[in-house]
This record gives C-alpha cells, structure tokens and sequence, in this order.
C-alpha cells in the first residue's frame, strides 16, 4: 500500500493540472473574445493576427504543461522513480522562486509554498520512499 505521502504528492501534481487547464481554457476564451472584437472594427489586421496568434500559443503552452502535470502525478502515484526525480527538481525549482518571493513580499501564500515545496524534498529523500519508488541510491 502507498504511503499517504505519495498520494498527496500525485493530488498536488493533478490540481496544479486542473489550474493550468482552467488558465489555458481562459486565455483561449479571452484570445477569442478579444479577436472577434477588434475584428468587428477592422478585418484581418495585425493587430488581430497578433493577439490571436499570441494568445493561442500562450493558451496552447499551459494546456501542455497541465499534460505534463498530469503525466508527473500518475508517475507519483504508480511510483515510477524518474516521477520522483522530476518532481524534486520542480520543488527544487518552485522553493528557489518561492524563497525569493518571500525575501521580497512575504505574504501567508508564499510562506506555505515555501513549507509544502521544503516538505516534499525532505520526504522525497526520505529512505524508506526512495525505496518504495525503486531507487538505488
């Protein structure tokens, strides 16, 4: 049985998927909303083909990085240990940024991120869940 550590780790990945499929679905909206409009003042201008081309990729993008998400929280949840891999790199990632939000405008939010991304590497390292997810070393 899984330790409930790897569950909430797996649930952390699939909801920061559901924010970044709710983001890339917004700025498709908007991009569409905001195309329509300044093409129901001028045809085919750049200024359309610029806020729609930039938009779709921006909205494309974080539709890729949810995939990516949900790819990484059922490697977590199956125990694939380059799935743990990844993610110590990505809390890695996100405590560094973290810290450096915190030393500039602590706020409540950016001091839980920085506790959740800490407590994920030091379970991570922990022994008996390397060994869960196959590690050698």
């Amino acid at each position: 049985m899984q330790a409930l550590g790897i569950r909430l780790i797996a649930v952390l990945h699939w909801l920061r998927a559901l924010v970044y499929i709710a983001g890339g679905l917004a700025i498709l909206g908007v991009t569409h909303l905001s195309s329509r409009m300044i093409s129901a003042v001028a045809n085919d201008t750049p200024l359309d083909r610029l806020t729609s081309g930039v938009g779709n990729t921006i909205a494309i993008g974080a539709l890729v990085f949810a995939l990516f998400w949900i790819v990484l929280g059922v490697g977590v949840w199956t125990t694939k240990n380059w799935a743990r891999v990844l993610t110590l790199v990505f809390a890695g990632l996100w405590l560094l940024f973290g810290l450096m939000k915190v030393a500039h405008f602590p706020t409540p939010w950016h001091l839980l991120r920085v506790a959740v991304d800490a407590a994920i590497i030091v379970y991570l390292l922990l022994p008996d869940v390397k060994r869960e997810f196959g590690a050698t070393t």
